[in-house]
Parts: structure tokens; sequence; C-alpha cells
């Protein structure tokens, strides 16, 4: 994994999201490759979702979160050295609770736990 795709992992998981999506936006305009624009298209989108939902806007957090996940499976169960089935369990765990949230089931509309980019080995 390149230095800048293991730094924006790094802010993701660190909940620091606009940086991680300019992060994204930069790793991506390295490559040629479509699929890997997209992967790092999508993992973009997420953050944005995952801002939305920190602002308290649950019902596009919702659909943002609902839509990622949709298109993860094209990648699963690894891209680029990250654990792409892990980030699928972890957002469908996470939709359950943002729709929870909506309905009034939950107090807190951001969960404890938010999803993170999991680096595997070669």
């Amino acid at each position: 994994m390149d230095e800048g795709l293991r730094d924006a992992v790094e802010m993701f998981n660190t909940g620091r999201f606009s940086e991680f999506q300019d992060a994204m936006e930069k790793v991506s305009s390295a490559t040629r490759a479509v699929s890997e624009r997209h992967f790092y298209a999508l993992l973009g989108n997420l953050a944005e979702a995952l801002l939305q939902l920190s602002d308290g806007d649950l019902a596009d957090a919702e659909g943002m979160i609902a839509q990622a996940l949709r298109k993860l499976d094209e990648f699963l169960p690894r891209y680029r050295e990250i654990n792409v089935a892990a980030l699928r369990d972890e957002l469908r765990t996470l939709l359950l609770e943002v729709r929870e949230a909506r309905e009034g089931k939950r107090s807190e509309h951001v969960p404890p736990r938010l999803p993170r980019l999991r680096v595997l080995p070669h």
C-alpha cells in the first residue's frame, strides 16, 4: 500500500473525514485504473456519509450508507489491501443503527463505534 493511501486510512480511522476526502482525491488522481478511481470515490462518499451522520442528518447518511453498501460488493473480499468484507459488515451494522435512530429507538444518532478501514497484509 502506498504512503498516501496508508495516511488516508489513518485519517478515516481517526474520524478526520474531511481530510480523508481530500486525501482520496489525491490518491485517485494518481491512478489511471478506473476501478481504483471508483473505489476511492466510494470511500470518499462513505466519509461524506459519516460527516452527515455526525451533523445529525440521519436521512442523508442512511441513503449514502445504503448506496455504498450496494457498490462495495464489486470489491469483495478485499481491494488494494483493504478488508472490504469487514467494512461491509460494519456498514451493515451502522445502517441498522441509523435506521433505529431515525425511528426513535435510539437516543444517540451517532453510534459509539464507527466503521474502520482495515489494512490486510499482502
